[in-house]
């Protein structure tokens, strides 16, 4: 059993946004459970103190594991973050469907999935937080971003009926809404052929291959930035509905404004 605010993190793989929180939560005096398919690819944060467990989130089997491990550990969960999720580039017209709905199994029933799992266990004591990681452009689709935006705004849409659901049992949801942030999420996007042969989109071949990585750009904001601001808001003692942060951010709300 912990005194320590338990913290239980999904995809915290090295460079990315996850890994950037774990270290941070730990830093605040978190103790962090940090979990990734792979242990492997969350080398270093041992040395915050952050134990370290192998999950698939689209493994109900893996779910349950890793929620008993920490229950039978620590005791409790305070704050779930729901950070592991699947990018997908390509116009709708060609994007692989089987990659499409791996991205929407991972972002959408993975999330719900953890909720589901957690949530029962914070219902116990009448308290606790999940922060389910979504996107601006769950705010604003945009092209060549179609799947993953549906996927995000999925992951907003069942966070807002999550946080009426469970709102009587003393759970607060919110939804974090990231701009262009400095990860490997666009590295994982370049993957695959995003523009097959006899596309309807070849003349612009070139811009929807460079989508994949937009988010990665000179002004994006680096992940420990956006990870101490995150921390900062999640650990008041009431977290906002929405917390949007990180480059690109007023441009995706001009975006809403127009036709």
């Amino acid at each position: 059993m912990s005194n320590q605010p338990i913290v239980l993190i999904t995809g915290c793989s090295s460079g990315g946004i996850g890994y950037s929180l774990a270290k941070v939560f730990a830093k605040e005096g978190n103790k962090v459970i940090a979990t990734a398919r792979r242990v492997e690819t969350m080398e270093g944060l041992e040395e915050f103190g952050c134990d370290k467990e192998r999950l698939d989130i689209l493994s109900q089997e893996s779910i349950e594991r890793v929620v008993e491990n920490v229950i039978a550990k620590y005791g409790h969960i305070d704050v779930l973050v729901n950070n592991a999720g699947m990018p997908a580039v390509g116009a709708l017209l060609d994007i692989d469907l089987d990659k499409a709905q791996q991205c929407v199994n991972t972002n959408v029933f993975g999330t719900l999935a953890m909720c589901r799992a957690v949530a029962v266990h914070m219902a116990k004591r009448k308290k606790g937080k999940i922060v389910n990681i979504g996107s601006v452009v769950g705010y604003t689709s945009t092209p060549w971003a179609g799947i993953y935006a549906l996927s995000k705004a999925a992951v907003h849409s069942m966070s807002d009926t999550l946080r009426m659901e469970l709102k009587p049992f003393g759970i607060q949801v919110t939804v974090v809404a990231p701009g262009a942030i400095r990860s490997n999420i666009g590295a994982a996007g370049e993957a695959g052929n995003l523009v097959p042969e006899g596309s309807l989109y070849a003349p612009v071949a070139n811009y929807i291959i460079a989508r994949a990585s937009l988010s990665q750009g000179p002004h994006s904001t680096p992940t420990e930035v956006f990870a101490s601001r995150v921390v900062k808001k999640v650990s008041q003692a009431t977290v906002p509905r929405y917390i949007t942060t990180g480059a690109m951010i007023v441009l995706h709300q001009k975006m809403q404004l127009t036709p």
